[in-house]
């Protein structure tokens, strides 16, 4: 098991988007994830979240965004009851078999999101 977690304040998610619109979003979200987003009342807390999300997942890769992972290898999407998933896109991306469940919250400043990977057989676990 791996663990990633992330935060960040709506304001810089806020200033990113008001300055460049739908191409901020479209450099780390897919078709999809822009769609939920600008569908959802708080538009950049749902941004913020999937961005804090991302981050998570891949610290919890232990890759960040770079060695063969990037921003589009993976989405974060909602299920028919609003919990959020992540749908892998590039599966060279992550371990065989590799279960990922995320967590995101957000208040008035801030957005939080927490990854839990389970690798299978790949850890140490005890």
């Amino acid at each position: 098991m791996e663990i990633g977690v992330d935060i960040i304040e709506l304001k810089r998610i806020e200033g990113a988007y008001s300055r460049y619109g739908r191409k901020f979003l479209e450099r780390f979200l897919t078709q999809p994830e822009i769609a939920l987003c600008l569908a959802k009342p708080s538009i950049v807390a749902s941004i913020a979240g999937r961005f804090a999300a991302k981050e998570a997942v891949v610290k919890a890769l232990g890759t960040g965004i770079s060695g063969g992972v990037f921003w589009k290898s993976f989405e974060v999407l909602n299920d028919s009851r609003g919990r959020p998933y992540v749908r892998v896109l590039d599966s060279a991306c992550f371990p065989p078999a590799c279960i990922i469940k995320i967590s995101i919250a957000h208040d008035r400043h801030s957005a939080v999101a927490t990854a839990l990977l389970n690798l299978g057989n790949l850890g140490d676990e005890t």
